[in-house]
């Protein structure tokens, strides 16, 4: 795979519209992401009804504001939290293709993340594909992260303020950073395992994966319906707000660690981006863990796209999951308290 190109700026970079691929191609990414969209949303309903959440991981306030009334925004307050105190704020961006879920997906995440950071944590959500293709999410997610912190009844300290999710999600907090009232007041931004890159289409990156004989990658057949969902034909696949490792890197939060997964084919672009971030981009092993300055990269061995959510209520899926996650999380708390104090 060819170098990411952070700098010197998008404006010395050629543009590369998508193409658009055949009738078949098009209608059998239609039939089939719709597909996937009607059978998520009723299986998600259904065990939200039969399995609601205990309170301990249920958000402190839901909120929707003017800018963007249809979609919600959940607040998690730390069980430490004093009145008056002004708290540090992350804003979590969940996953999904940037087609399917909602923030109460990542309830257990930011309820774990407000206890152990002592962080107010706002989970947002974004339109979704493909009623809404790019860049309407990456507006969502920027007018929602503006309305927060504008929100006098919220206690933010506005000095400390960090972004970061999940897949789509990732993508979106790195693409927003970029723009107005965020760009410049973003501490950090914390991705884990993002699509970074939208330059290369799902039949490249399947082939360049530096692994044989792994697990079979989650996205290996859904990243072509994603891919007909988010980015309209003719759309530049090297606009930074699209694909942000071809962002300035004077656009991007100053702080920025990059969690991979091993057996992900999105690894190698994100793994090539932090590393020119960082001035890395010489190194002969970009797989190792590395934190130079204020970039840090890990890459989860033994793990596929997706490794922090798992869908399934057994206690041995979860103990599996916690054990993969609990030495990444470790790691990002500590990176994201030093980030925000330094």
């Amino acid at each position: 795979m060819s170098k990411t190109p952070i700098a010197p700026g998008p404006e010395d970079i050629p543009p590369l519209p998508k193409i658009r691929l055949s009738l078949a191609h098009r209608v059998d990414c239609f039939l089939r992401l719709w597909a996937l969209k009607i059978v998520a949303s009723i299986v998600f309903a259904v065990d939200r009804l039969f399995h609601p959440p205990p309170p301990p991981l249920r958000p402190t306030l839901v909120k929707r504001y003017p800018c963007r009334p249809g979609l919600q925004t959940r607040i998690f307050y730390p069980p430490n939290y004093k009145p008056g105190d002004l708290l540090p704020l992350y804003l979590n961006i969940h996953g999904g293709g940037f087609a399917l879920c909602d923030p109460q997906h990542d309830d257990e995440f930011c309820v774990m993340w407000a206890k152990r950071t002592g962080m107010l944590i706002a989970s947002l959500d974004y339109s979704k594909a493909p009623l809404y293709p790019f860049p309407a999410a990456v507006y969502d997610v920027a007018a929602l992260a503006n309305a927060i912190l504008v929100d006098t009844t919220l206690p933010i300290d506005k000095s400390k303020v960090a972004i970061g999710g999940f897949s789509a999600g990732a993508n979106l907090a790195l693409c927003a950073s970029q723009l107005p009232g965020l760009k410049g007041n973003l501490r950090a931004a914390l991705t884990f395992y993002p699509i970074v890159d939208w330059s290369h289409p799902p039949d490249v990156k399947l082939s360049m994966r530096p692994y044989k004989g792994g697990p079979r990658d989650s996205l290996e057949a859904s990243s072509y319906w994603f891919d007909w969902a988010y980015v309209s034909p003719g759309q530049n696949r090297r606009d930074p707000l699209l694909s942000p490792c071809y962002a300035r890197k004077q656009d991007l939060p100053p702080w920025i660690y990059i969690i991979g997964a091993e057996w992900d084919m999105l690894r190698l672009e994100s793994q090539e981006m932090i590393h020119v971030l960082a001035g890395l981009d010489g190194r002969k092993n970009k797989e190792d863990d590395f934190e130079e300055g204020t970039y840090k990269w890990t890459l989860a061995r033994g793990c596929s796209h997706g490794f922090t959510h798992h869908f399934g209520r057994t206690a041995e899926k979860k103990r599996r999951r916690e054990e993969k996650c609990e030495p990444i999380y470790q790691q990002a708390i500590a990176w994201v308290e030093k980030a925000l104090r330094e």
